[in-house]
């Protein structure tokens, strides 16, 4: 059945011309927006605090805010832009001398950052905040390498040399710095050694505020050597916290102990640098103890004629 003709319009019509009537609507929107964001406004925001202005030669001892609570006011198109906000604010502390202050937060001394033509109206929160200034300062720091260093089966660690640079630069307030007596690197595990290698440690960054390093890494170099086996016989097992007025003999009350190690040095390696101990403390009646051996750095045990002992009571 076909539609009569004034009806068909009246289905057509709201579809009629429908590209000129968006761009009728657009262009009303954009009127409006334009109206609305030249209007100006009052807008309350948290602003991070991005810097605190001090003289030349002083530093802040302690951390000024994370951030301040203003009132600013500017055109809504203004304030619509980012940038602003990410600068945050400044706060003037340049007619300050070395000391502890209570300082008052108002817009005589809290500046926007990137403010154009935004205004600052009125500091919200903190009201105040404790300002502690020094005189600025550098000294030099000894870095002492945090290294685990595991050499793979058959080698060792002949040598680590000292970091270089041995000492790094330490810049920021006086008393902070005197404080510092040295430096250590961030932890580093090293493992599989066969060969010499240079490592790359980033310094940990020395406690306090405002405090700069300089350079910020150090490189330290690992010298790797094929072992040496080496023998040592009869080294005598030594019990510590015995009964008092009575004698414990271990059984074995010796052990041979084979070690490993850098060639050069193994063969300087004196038998009484081997120490082979139990403790009694750990002793029950019918269990054994274990045989605890120490020894200098950079050897390693590689067999013990004995790993436990009983021992009898006199």
């Amino acid at each position: 059945m076909r539609l009569p003709e004034s009806s068909q319009k009246i289905m057509k019509a709201p579809f009629s011309n429908f590209w000129l009537r968006f761009a009728a609507l657009f262009m009303g929107l954009l009127l409006w927006f334009h109206v609305a964001t030249e209007k100006t406004y009052n807008y309350r925001v948290k602003l991070p605090v991005s810097e605190v202005i001090v003289r030349e030669n002083l530093a802040l001892v302690s951390k000024p805010p994370d951030s301040i609570t203003v009132t600013v006011s500017a055109t809504g198109k203004h304030l619509l832009r980012r940038d602003w906000k990410k600068a945050g604010i400044r706060i003037n502390a340049a007619q300050y001398s070395p000391g502890t202050y209570n300082v008052d937060l108002t817009t005589s001394n809290a500046l926007l950052a990137d403010a154009g033509i935004i205004s600052l109206d009125e500091v919200i929160k903190p009201g105040s905040f404790l300002l502690d200034i020094d005189f600025l300062d550098q000294a030099r720091a000894v870095v002492t390498p945090n290294l685990i260093i595991t050499p793979d089966d058959g080698f060792a660690i002949k040598s680590v040399q000292r970091p270089n640079p041995y000492e790094i630069t330490v810049q920021g307030a006086r008393s902070l710095v005197q404080a510092i007596t040295g430096l250590t690197t961030e932890q580093k595990e090293v493992s599989g050694l066969r060969n010499n290698v240079e490592v790359t440690l980033e310094v940990k960054h020395p406690e306090g505020y405002g405090l700069t390093i300089e350079p910020d890494s150090v490189q330290v170099s690992i010298e790797v050597v094929p072992v040496k086996t080496r023998l040592f016989e009869n080294i005598p097992v030594i019990v510590y916290n015995s009964p008092t007025g009575k004698k414990v003999r271990p059984q074995p009350s010796t052990v041979d102990i084979e070690m490993t190690g850098p060639p050069d040095e193994i063969n300087l390696l004196n038998r009484n640098a081997l120490i082979a101990s139990v403790d009694f403390g750990e002793f029950k009646t019918i269990d054994s103890v274990f045989i605890k051996i120490d020894c200098p750095n950079r050897f390693k045990v590689k067999r013990s004629s004995a790993q436990y002992v009983r021992l009898a009571l006199n």
